[in-house]
């Protein structure tokens, strides 16, 4: 599962938009939306699982000696008829049918809001991704643009250690930009991957699901396997 942590701080929303650090603080507020989201949809592949596992649940064992006892003990019209029945009631089957029924809908409505995240996210990166390139290309024209030919020496020297100290700051912010875009495309990817397993678990869910299955996709929803912790927690890190 994604390392818990808090969405970012209301005041980020005044960040500006322009700059790297509102574009990163942006995305983590959708990345914590898609962890919201995800546990929603656990929950509801949970309910399906239950709702599922009561058609699946095994017959009574009448070759148990302990079991025909019971049944002997008690053969009234009403046992033999809900032994008849599956050991089901007719009501309960109409409640798990909806219930089924609902939670298959939902979970396909959360898959489209995952998706529709996911390509906000992606947006993001790209946005990201366009002004880190500007900002390079920018430090490369002032860079070789600055020339002191026609300068005295002294006042050469003197702009110089200016020039180094502003070129050492742009070299920083670009380093701290660089990271961001690091950082989200690899969060980025790793929930593409955790949205499209999914993706598959819910188009793979039917009444004829077995049980076997169905645990398995519960474990690997849960489980999360293709979101690293420790990227989580550094990009958490990064958050101001």
């Amino acid at each position: 599962m994604l390392a818990a942590q808090p969405p970012p701080p209301p005041e980020v929303a005044g960040e500006d938009e322009s700059s790297c650090r509102g574009v990163f603080m942006e995305f983590m507020t959708k990345v914590t939306q898609y962890e919201e989201l995800a546990e929603s949809g656990e929950r509801l592949l949970g309910r399906f699982r239950e709702a599922l596992e009561y058609f699946l649940r095994p017959q009574i064992p009448k070759e148990s000696d302990v079991m025909n006892q019971i049944l002997k003990s008690n053969c009234t019209v009403r046992m033999r008829s809900y032994i008849e029945a599956g050991c089901r009631l007719h009501c309960q089957n109409i409640s798990n049918i909806n219930q089924l029924s609902s939670c298959e809908d939902r979970l396909k409505d959360h898959i489209k809001k995952v998706k529709t995240l996911l390509e906000e996210l992606e947006f993001l990166v790209e946005n990201v991704y366009g002004i880190t390139l500007t900002a390079s290309l920018s430090a490369l024209e002032v860079s070789d643009s600055q020339c002191f030919d026609n300068m005295p020496s002294t006042d050469c020297c003197s702009m110089e250690g200016v020039s180094t100290q502003e070129e050492d700051k742009s070299a920083d912010q670009l380093d701290t930009d660089v990271s961001f875009v690091t950082v989200m495309v690899m969060v980025r990817n790793m929930l593409k991957l955790d949205y499209m397993m999914q993706e598959k678990i819910v188009s793979a869910l039917s009444l004829k699901t077995p049980s076997s299955e169905l645990e398995g996709y519960c474990l690997m929803w849960n489980l999360r396997p293709y979101i690293d912790d420790d990227v989580m927690r550094l990009a958490w890190k990064m958050c101001p």
